[in-house]
């Protein structure tokens, strides 16, 4: 029992570095996923984080990202382009969106 135990612990300890590097590769495809998304939403929303009567988004939480865009979704915030980009997208995108701005630097004034 003792030895199959070990050898299970063996195996995992084995197998952390490819599941490591796996779920590394993960988040890579999610931020160049973001990124290609992003192309959009920079018609608006300034890549280089400046505030030009149109909110930052970029370094943003992207909890609060995904929350925001689930409120133009909803009807619970009110401008028109944005609840019509927030309802084209699906769960996975507003991940990668979310996932590519929080990755970029948040601009300081």
């Amino acid at each position: 029992m003792r030895e199959r135990l070990l050898g299970g612990i063996l195996l995992v300890a084995a197998l952390l570095p490819a599941l490591d590097a796996r779920s590394q590769s993960s988040d890579q495809r999610k931020l160049s996923y973001g990124r290609h998304l992003a192309q959009e939403c920079t018609t608006c929303h300034r890549i280089d984080g400046k505030d030009n009567g149109i909110p930052s988004i970029v370094g943003q939480d992207p909890v609060h990202f995904a929350q925001t865009i689930g409120y133009y979704k909803s009807g619970a915030r009110d401008n028109q382009v944005m609840v019509s980009v927030a309802q084209s997208l699906d769960d996975e995108q507003v991940a990668a969106l979310a996932a590519y701005y929080a990755s970029l630097p948040k601009v300081t004034r």
